[in-house]
């Protein structure tokens, strides 16, 4: 892994960025930490205590040595700072979102904009063996998402009321018969 600033093009914006950028060595400490983490949500499962989430460290880092992405720590200028990583070829943000369970309820923020939504699936059906799905998201469905039924409300709606929506982007994949573009990823 190698920390270096880039200059970079968002939304038109030319600003610079503290990047992250992973190679092939990093696969055996992502795996270290994959396998520290799922220790730690297992032991707390047999304690009948809230589960740690996966943090964004793992999957993001996971998102990047598979696509060749880079991670975005800190983003400098007049920017949109909410992308978790960036494509330095397509020149495109991305967030990352993912899970480890059966049912996601995943949030963002009121902020959050980017060009390209990627959702991994560390569950996979109960298998976790640190593999993953890789989904693309159109993010039209994302904003256009009903987050509260009981007022009607779009993602887009919350977002306004610099709220936090939160949705299940599983559900969003089974209603609109999304496929994978990658499956049975392994770092």
């Amino acid at each position: 892994m190698e920390l270096v600033q880039k200059d970079i093009i968002i939304e038109g914006n030319k600003c610079k960025a503290d990047v992250m950028i992973f190679d092939n060595n990093d696969r055996k400490k992502w795996r270290e930490l994959w396998d520290f983490w799922l220790k730690l949500k297992n032991g707390l499962k047999e304690y009948k205590s809230r589960e740690p989430n996966l943090p964004e460290g793992i999957s993001e880092t996971a998102f990047c040595i598979y696509s060749g992405s880079v991670r975005l720590i800190k983003i400098y200028g007049n920017c949109n700072k909410s992308a978790d990583t960036y494509n330095l070829k397509t020149m495109e943000t991305e967030q990352i979102k993912a899970t480890s369970v059966e049912e996601d309820l995943t949030s963002f923020g009121p902020n959050s904009r980017w060009d390209k939504l990627y959702f991994l699936d560390f569950y996979r059906n109960g298998d976790m063996d640190g593999s993953f799905d890789v989904y693309q998201i159109d993010s039209e469905l994302i904003y256009n998402s009903i987050v509260n039924k009981s007022k009607n409300e779009t993602f887009t709606e919350q977002q306004k009321q610099k709220r936090r929506p939160r949705l299940s982007l599983k559900k969003i994949i089974k209603k609109y018969n999304i496929e994978p573009i990658a499956t049975n990823v392994i770092i």
